[in-house]
């Protein structure tokens, strides 16, 4: 059987997997030498970061026609002139804090005493403890039968007890003294003197490397690796600083308010907590466990230990919930899931460094990932932009079978389009990935009869949600009823609601063309496969709800064993559906032909190809030795075609000849007919 669709082969299967073990193995080298190289990589990770940081208010004192060494200095000698009186801040209070803590421990015993107290109290912890202690004691029972000694041990003796050994090491003098507090204080201090270098150079030569990337990413396109490149750059430095303030302000607002409590070194916590800001969703809380500590062991009572937890509470509720919002917009454009996953890798991979860097880098990648062709992968992981597009989720729904997941996307959809427009660009696009997928070979008969099905599923789930054939109802009928005003008034109201929504103008009774006040005056037939009749359906609930009756029929409606039934229909318009034309237009024209010998008089044949944007010239083409009485490459067209059908306004292939006929008296035989109606497709005028 020759294919279904025009759609090339892409890729073989055995392309994919090596593309999938190869982009593994990349993954891999990456990950090892991140990890092995994380003594050099990770002052380079802060120097870049602090390199965006600093970027805006350098790039202000450039502008103020500052000479660029001497505002890199200022720049950076601010900035480490900051984080070093930070630390010293830090180091300070805590060494404070830490000769006052002998004072709080009577207080903390009391409250753990207390508690201990108040929860021996309770009759199921009782419990819980006597099984615990009953089932230590049965554990820790000697058994029956003593174990039997070892052959040749010396027998051991009643008063025979352990020798207790004690290891001590004895307090550096001298040298060692010195020995150990350069181990201890060297490395942070050799990275920080490399990050201060690398800050240093990259500042100062900015735009060298900025050229140095744009010749790495994007050397055949300047213009556009230019762009890309400053707008992301522009973007990290404005988000990075944003952060930093934001934090830094966070943190001033914690130590003012536990200076105004009352509780001990405000300064080291405050700095902590802007600090911990820096790790997502928890940072803030995890700040808060010492100030609570402490709190509990200065006080007495609760008191300090609530204000202290309503503090934190409600000023991170407040950061994250009012004031990123304002700044950052909806969000960092980062998924949530991306950036908890992110912050145990990089926790991970660099340690606690790794913990504060994680939501900075996280952001960077999704940001570079946008903007550099070669990183795409990047926004796809991270970034908080639907990973599949409308239509593409709609096919994954549809083949999964679960329709009440695709209706709910329909409805969110249907908030700001019509119906028609969102089947024609979501449900209808989807049914081509779906025909494609099955002209590849790559779905069996019961997945594309599941993706049909759901597809009609969802159809009767939004059957109701604009309700336009009630609309056809009440204009058919404007007699029924004993109170005709009273209806009347009810139409006026649902047509002032059809147009409040900006729903498609419903075809009135009056408009019909003769012959066409029938109960159901349009079959739309699937062509080929269950895909078809799922396109054949969609076709028929846009034109109810244009107001034409039309009933949904599948292929087996036009199998030879069925075809002959529809010699008796009233139906004056058939629309054949194809998601791909099967053996071409010979076999349409064929189907064309057959059905113009059992229709009866006067029942005009419509194509449909819903065909892709690339493919419509093509599909014109061929739809035109099809011999129908009119074609279709769109869904929009498809329906405005049967809309001018219902109002008379597209006539049968062969119409003129017929005007231009002998008088009724002088009218061929039926066994005459046949030929000239055989003969209609040649003078069909095709109506795009």
């Amino acid at each position: 059987m020759p294919p279904r669709s025009p759609f090339p082969l892409l890729t073989t299967p055995s392309d994919a997997r090596t593309a999938t073990l190869q982009g593994l193995l990349i993954g891999a080298i990456v990950i090892a030498g991140l990890y092995v190289g994380r003594e050099v990589l990770l002052p380079l990770a802060l120097a870049i970061l602090l390199s965006f940081v600093l970027t805006p208010p350098l790039l202000l004192l450039r502008k103020l026609s500052v000479p660029r060494v001497l505002a890199v200095g200022i720049v950076v000698a601010t900035a480490f002139a900051i984080i070093f009186g930070l630390g010293w801040l830090m180091s300070r209070e805590a060494t404070n804090l830490a000769a006052d803590l002998p004072n709080y421990q009577a207080t903390l015993s009391k409250k753990i005493e207390s508690f201990r107290e108040s929860t021996s109290e309770s009759s199921v912890l009782k419990r819980a403890g006597e099984v615990l202690s009953d089932l230590e004691q049965e554990l820790s029972a000697p058994t029956d039968a003593p174990p039997r000694p070892r052959v040749g041990a010396p027998a051991k003796r009643p008063d025979d007890k352990p020798v207790q050994v004690e290891i001590t090491t004895p307090e550096p003098t001298g040298w060692g003294l010195y020995q150990t507090i350069f181990t201890t204080l060297l490395p942070p201090l050799a990275t920080a003197g490399i990050v201060l270098l690398l800050v240093i150079f990259i500042l100062l030569q900015r735009e060298d490397l900025r050229d140095r990337l744009i010749r790495l990413f994007g050397g055949s396109d300047l213009q556009r690796a230019t762009s890309t490149m400053t707008d992301a750059a522009s973007r990290l430095s404005r988000y990075f600083l944003s952060q930093v303030l934001i934090n830094f302000a966070y943190g001033a607002l914690i130590a003012g308010a536990l200076w105004l409590i009352g509780l001990p070194s405000p300064i080291a916590w405050g700095i902590l907590a802007g600090l911990m800001r820096f790790v997502p969703y928890v940072g803030g809380y995890i700040a808060a466990a010492l100030p609570l500590l402490i709190a509990a062991a200065i006080d007495p009572g609760w008191t300090t230990f609530s204000m202290v937890l309503v503090l934190f509470v409600v000023g991170e509720l407040f950061m994250g919930q009012v004031v990123e919002p304002l700044v950052f917009g909806h969000g960092t454009g980062v998924t949530p899931i991306a950036v908890i996953g992110s912050t145990i890798f990089w926790t991970w991979l660099w340690g606690p460094l790794g913990l504060l860097l994680a939501m900075p880098m996280t952001v960077c990648l999704a940001v570079l990932g946008r903007h550099v062709e070669g990183l795409g992968f990047f926004e796809v992981l991270l970034s908080d932009a639907p990973a599949l597009t409308p239509h593409q989720r709609f096919y994954q729904r549809a083949l999964t079978g679960d329709a009440a997941e695709a209706t709910y996307h329909a409805e969110l959809s249907l908030k700001e389009q019509s119906l028609a427009a969102y089947l024609d660009t979501v449900a209808l696009a989807g049914l081509k990935l779906a025909e494609r997928d099955a002209y590849r070979g790559v779905l069996d008969d019961m997945q594309i009869g599941r993706v049909a099905e759901t597809v009609k599923e969802m159809l009767e789930n939004l059957d109701d949600f604009e309700p336009h054939r009630w609309f056809a109802k009440l204009r058919s009928k404007p007699e029924a009823g004993k109170n005709g005003k009273e209806e009347e008034s009810g139409l006026a109201s649902l047509e002032a609601e059809e147009s409040a929504e900006g729903a498609l103008p419903v075809v009135e009774r009056a408009e019909l063309a003769p012959g066409w006040a029938v109960e159901v005056p349009i079959l739309s037939i699937g062509g080929l496969s269950p895909l078809d009749e799922a396109s054949a359906a969609i076709l028929a609930e846009v034109l109810k709800k244009r107001g034409l009756a039309t009933q949904a029929l599948g292929p087996d409606a036009i199998s030879a064993g069925h075809i002959a039934s529809l010699a008796n229909t009233e139906a004056k318009l058939l629309c054949l559906s194809y998601l791909g034309l099967g053996e071409g237009p010979a076999h349409i024209r064929y189907l064309v032909r057959r059905l113009r010998r059992i229709l009866p008089q006067g029942t005009m044949i419509l194509v449909s190809y819903f065909a892709d944007g690339d493919n419509v010239k093509q599909a014109r083409e061929m739809l035109k030795l099809a011999e129908a009485d009119a074609y279709a490459t769109s869904l929009e067209e498809a329906v405005e075609l049967c809309v001018k059908a219902a109002k008379g306004e597209l006539k049968p292939a062969g119409a003129g000849e017929a005007e231009s006929a002998p008088p009724p008296e002088s009218a061929a035989t039926p066994a005459q007919a046949k030929p000239k109606r055989a003969a209609r497709g040649k003078s069909q005028s095709a109506v795009a």
